[in-house]
């Protein structure tokens, strides 16, 4: 943890040495008050006060660590590039090979777990992280994980030849926000925040 509390403080301290104006137009935050940086994180909010960089959640609480790391690092690597409108693999980003096990591991495994008995439930569970249905694979959601930082995650039903499948794609324009290790990390907390839902769902019904 206190690896994690060091990484923090190194990240709050270079917010301060950017200015606002780009910060929060780069990476498409709304400017809440003039020291205040909302982002929606995975179908929660937060704020990041400026200059200090200290992350809150919804509830003005600090933020967990990892998750607050996580949107400093985006803040401040976001370049404002568009979206291209064109999905690729992990595996076809810069430095993604290497981390394609632990990505696999970490981001997929889950998935294919919880949803592949019943790929239905995807749709459900996204809509509660502000996803949208795509007309890709059986089932497919898109989730705003991060401002400009789509997540899409894609299911096709098994049959008796074949298991069911799974993957998780990403706009190209991600280049330009997150490097490999960053989103890995970001896919992660999508995929616990999906399989949450559908507990969630699974138990109210």
């Amino acid at each position: 943890m206190s690896v994690y509390h060091g990484t923090y403080d190194g990240l709050r301290a270079k917010i301060g040495a950017h200015a606002l104006g780009p910060l929060v137009a780069h990476s498409g935050a709304t400017l809440l008050a003039p020291n205040r940086i909302g982002l929606r994180c995975v179908g929660r909010n937060y704020t990041v006060a400026y200059p200090e960089g200290l992350v809150l959640d919804a509830d003005d609480q600090p933020a967990e660590v990892n998750v607050a790391i996580l949107l400093l690092l985006y803040l401040l690597e976001s370049t404002g590039s568009p979206r291209e409108g064109r999905w690729i693999s992990f595996e076809q980003l810069p430095g993604g090979a290497g981390y394609l096990a632990s990505f696999r591991g970490r981001v997929v495994a889950p998935i294919l777990k919880v949803f592949g008995p019943e790929p239905s439930l995807l749709m459900e569970a996204g809509r509660d992280l502000d996803g949208e249905p795509l007309d890709q694979g059986d089932f497919s959601v898109c989730i705003p994980a991060l401002p400009r930082v789509p997540v899409a995650y894609l299911m096709w039903k098994g049959d008796e030849e074949f298991a069911p499948s799974a993957s998780v794609v990403f706009d190209a324009s991600v280049q330009g926000y997150l490097d490999a290790e960053v989103l890995t990390a970001l896919a992660e907390l999508t995929t616990r925040r999906l399989v949450a839902a559908a507990n969630r769902i699974r138990k109210e019904g």
